[in-house]
């Protein structure tokens, strides 16, 4: 009697467990559908707001100068936070993706680098901008800094092919007139992830297995972008990371084309 009791409460427990991770499963896809209707009005709107900004900014010639300083620090402040907000829909995206799809579990392919985790997804190109503290206005506040580049921008000629750093999983497709434009975001061994941004085409889909060195995009100009780049991020955790560490040393112009 104690033995069938003990299997009904496993059973009981078991059918629990199950209708807990079917509701948090849901309630992810809600949220995600949620998301990406968000992302979409963002980019609906973005065109109305990038509309009145450049107004705006046509008539600064027309204010005196200690105004039109204070007018154009605005306009940057609210266009900056419109980027920080397109980029941070696409990370709760990859957040929701991680936490369904668990951790990656991929063979290391025949074609994956002997020496380096990842290889660099535009060899040939030149780093026009660093990770770190920038200059740069539209760079959205980081980690105590008002402005955080949290990728590396490699420079190439348009249309140059992108290649994936390693063996991956894509887990995100997606476009957005602000931020990234149109992007790749792959998951990776050890909790690793990493993004294409301002592709002119992606040329895989979510879900896909790709090996290092494979092709997923090409290099275009969408997004926060003012010229063909690519902009490549890698994340642990959620947290920007330093590509460097992950990266062969040195320029990726000193690499072939294979990216290592």
């Amino acid at each position: 009697m104690a033995r069938l009791k003990g299997e009904h409460d496993q059973a009981t427990a078991a059918r629990l467990e199950k209708a807990r991770v079917e509701a948090a499963l849901q309630s992810d896809l809600a949220r995600l559908v949620v998301l990406r209707q968000s992302q979409e009005e963002s980019s609906r709107n973005l065109a109305d707001q990038t509309a009145r900004i450049r107004n705006e900014l046509a008539n600064l010639d027309r204010q005196t100068a200690d105004l039109a300083q204070r007018i154009a620090v605005a306009l940057d402040t609210e266009q900056t936070a419109i980027i920080a907000r397109a980029e941070q829909q696409v990370w709760e995206q990859v957040l929701l993706w991680e936490r369904a799809q668990g951790p990656t579990r991929l063979p290391i392919s025949g074609s994956h680098s002997t020496k380096y985790q990842f290889v660099w997804p535009e060899p040939g190109s030149v780093t026009s901008q660093p990770f770190g503290p920038s200059d740069l206005v539209l760079e959205p506040s980081y980690s105590g800094y008002a402005h955080f580049h949290t990728g590396i921008d490699l420079a190439a000629p348009e249309l140059t092919p992108v290649l994936a750093a390693d063996d991956g999983v894509v887990a995100l497709v997606g476009s957005t007139q602000s931020g990234y434009g149109n992007y790749v975001v792959l998951g990776h061994r050890a909790g690793l992830v990493t993004l294409y941004g301002h592709l002119k085409q992606p040329l895989v889909k979510a879900g896909d297995v790709v090996t290092q060195g494979e092709p997923i995009g090409l290099e275009g100009s969408t997004g926060n972008s003012t010229g063909p780049h690519l902009h490549f991020e890698v994340r642990l955790k959620d947290q920007p990371v330093d590509p460097a560490l992950y990266l062969p040393p040195g320029a990726p112009s000193s690499f072939g084309l294979n990216g290592a």
